[in-house]
């Protein structure tokens, strides 16, 4: 039995390592891509209860989110999210990629996207190799590649790559092209679902309530019945032993049940890729802390569990804060003025925990009542935090 417990928990563990990486490569993750492939029936099958589908070439495997009933289920954006302008030249170099043959230096490709920009039709900005800038940017668009695993380095020289950047000069770094990752990542199929979803009719938005469901449990950080139907919030309520059940298959986490919701916590020993380090021992992260327990108690504190704040009792916050703890926050935040509110603001939304409208009111969730009563113990001022 130990044997058959320890490859169950090595299938949990491979299936929630692809839904957070969900194109991967030796190259990107090798330990990863063997745990993969040594339990890729048990992820199929886990992946088939959502809805979605695993493919394999070659060495690559990727994880397919099919949209279901017309939409797709998605955690909060994170605040480092890639810029436009990358990722339209990331899909340009992938697409030069595709004329790659062998070993490819970032200067060729520099050029390859310069011409291809500049084809009639072409609906992208244009691109300047003799701006520093646009270096830059097309410096990012490759490392989003290696991210994905299309580009392998070949040199590790960093050297080459700054002063191509900077100057233009040099061949900046060579690296690999792999064409399986390649044709997953930009797979026609997976580009006409995401962009010919059709709205569900209320049959079909109904039959595919339990994936949703299910979906919505492993994907974000909370299910809040406050933002369900309501024949969505009382399916949820009546059927979370159920569903309880099935992510524990899955994950081998289980569902915390609150008042407000459901979220899923996972197993202690669960991959660091899918655990959000929060918080950590740096300014920023104990002052949204801390700015997050006061909210939930001078905010006011609606039917729902979430709990509402102005703008102007953001801004009050903010200046208790400062002159509680404000010899001990870094230097940025004492000298620039809306840092403080920036930052924490940021984090929390990124975490789940916030939503801010564009009047500068405030929505703390109930699930930041996990994070209650923080002990923050600072003994030495420093403006490393």
């Amino acid at each position: 039995m130990a044997g058959t417990s320890g490859e169950t928990r090595d299938a949990q563990r491979a299936f929630v390592g692809l839904l957070a990486k969900p194109l991967v490569t030796p190259s990107v993750d090798a330990d990863l891509y063997r745990l993969v492939v040594r339990r890729l029936k048990q992820v199929k099958e886990s992946a088939q209860r959502l809805g979605y589908r695993v493919q394999r070439v070659g060495r690559v495997i990727r994880l397919v989110r099919v949209p279901v009933a017309g939409t797709v289920t998605f955690p909060p954006v994170p605040a480092e999210v890639v810029p436009r302008r990358v990722r339209s030249l990331a899909c340009c170099l992938a697409a030069c990629c595709e004329e790659a043959a062998g070993t490819v230096t970032l200067q060729k490709l520099s050029d390859m996207v310069r011409d291809l920009i500049a084809a009639p039709g072409v609906q992208v900005a244009p691109y300047d190799p003799e701006e520093r800038a646009q270096r830059k940017l097309l410096r990012e668009a490759a490392r989003l590649l290696e991210k994905y695993g299309v580009l392998t380095r070949r040199t590790r020289d960093e050297s080459l790559l700054d002063e191509w950047t900077e100057s233009g000069q040099g061949v900046g770094a060579g690296y690999d092209v792999d064409r399986d990752a390649l044709l997953l990542l930009t797979s026609p199929d997976v580009l006409e679902l995401a962009f010919t979803g059709e709205p569900a009719s209320p049959e079909q938005w109904a039959a595919t309530r339990t994936i949703r469901q299910l979906r919505a449990l492993l994907e974000t950080p909370a299910v809040l019945y406050a933002d369900l139907t309501d024949d969505d919030a009382n399916a949820l309520r009546v059927s979370r032993g159920l569903r309880n059940t099935d992510v524990a298959a899955m994950t081998g986490g289980h569902l915390e049940a609150r008042a407000e919701g459901l979220l899923l916590v996972l197993a202690d020993d669960e991959r660091p890729a899918t655990v959000v380090d929060w918080p950590r021992a740096r300014a920023a992260d104990w002052v949204a802390l801390l700015m997050a327990d006061k909210a939930g108690r001078d905010g006011t504190r609606q039917p729902d569990g979430t709990v509402t704040l102005t703008s102007g009792q953001v801004d009050e916050i903010v200046d208790d804060l400062i002159g509680w703890r404000g010899d001990y926050m870094n230097s940025a935040q004492k000298q620039a003025p809306g840092t403080i509110r920036h930052d924490a603001q940021k984090h929390l939304v990124e975490l789940g925990l916030l939503r801010a409208a564009g009047d500068g009111s405030w929505t703390l969730l109930p699930v930041a009542a996990r994070y209650r009563d923080p002990d923050v113990t600072i003994t030495t001022p420093t403006e490393n935090l």
